[in-house]
């Protein structure tokens, strides 16, 4: 097995993360697959494997990392192997990445939980148990009230159970990027130079990817906002406008004083 750059994009669902994995495969030398530790499938998606051992999902678990380094013979030459880690996939390899010094992390996030929540309903109710997807603009969603802040903390849990992990890697491997950065050019740079790609080849991945917008702006399509999303938008805005995540409800302001 050849030496190469290993690296796990760190995320939940609905961030960005297939978009970045797509986006990293794409470049020369990289190989950059999806969610192989799913609790329920093997997702290689940038390889077709002609081992068969390589989908089996019992012999996965029962060593991750002997999986992993059976993966990386097949690939074979490459200067960079990643692939993307759910924290539900399995905490303790998680946890065994962070502490080596061998992985470079790429933390994606999203600030807006409300837009990251709808997203994940959307799909859910697009694809159901099919692999997930970019979900038609115009689709909206019933968001249920009942549930509502139960799952913004079971996301929010989610996140402080990734930045627990990360808490034991070296500061300088870590690259962390919000949800809107992928369309940023700077953050792009920044985290491919992170993964120690040559400033040619940078600069070439960004030249591929600029879009219409502006110099600074990358070819990233962002979902709708929430208030295009939502069916019963004025129940959610009402329901949350006292909470910590008004924010993300456009017209919950503060009433003007007199």
């Amino acid at each position: 097995m050849s030496e190469h750059q290993r690296f796990v994009i760190v995320s939940l669902p609905r961030t960005g993360s297939t978009y970045l994995v797509d986006y990293l495969n794409a470049l020369d030398g990289v190989r950059c697959l999806s969610e192989i530790f799913h609790p329920n499938e093997i997702m290689l998606r940038h390889h077709q494997t002609s081992d068969p051992q390589l989908t089996d999902i019992a012999l996965r678990d029962s060593d991750p990392l002997a999986y992993l380094q059976r993966l990386e013979r097949e690939i074979g030459d490459c200067g960079w192997f990643g692939f993307k880690h759910f924290p539900r996939h399995s905490l303790k390899l998680l946890q065994h990445m962070c502490a080596s010094r061998s992985w470079r992390k790429i933390f994606l996030w999203r600030e807006n939980v409300l837009e990251q929540y709808l997203s994940f309903l959307l799909a859910s109710a697009h694809f159901g148990k099919l692999t997930w997807g970019r979900v038609p603009d115009e689709a909206k969603v019933t968001v249920p009230p009942n549930v509502l802040m139960d799952d913004f903390h079971t996301i929010e849990q989610n996140y402080i159970m990734i930045e627990e992990a990360l808490m034991l890697s070296d500061p300088d491997d870590v690259f962390t990027v919000e949800y809107h950065d992928l369309g940023r050019v700077d953050a792009m740079r920044g985290m491919l130079r992170f993964l120690g790609l040559p400033q040619d080849s940078v600069e070439r991945a960004v030249a591929q990817t600029a879009g219409l917008a502006g110099k600074g702006e990358l070819a990233f399509e962002r979902g709708p906002k929430a208030a295009e999303r939502i069916a019963n938008y004025d129940e959610i805005r009402q329901l949350l406008r006292h909470t910590r995540y008004r924010r993300w409800v456009e017209g919950a302001r503060e009433p003007a004083l007199a």
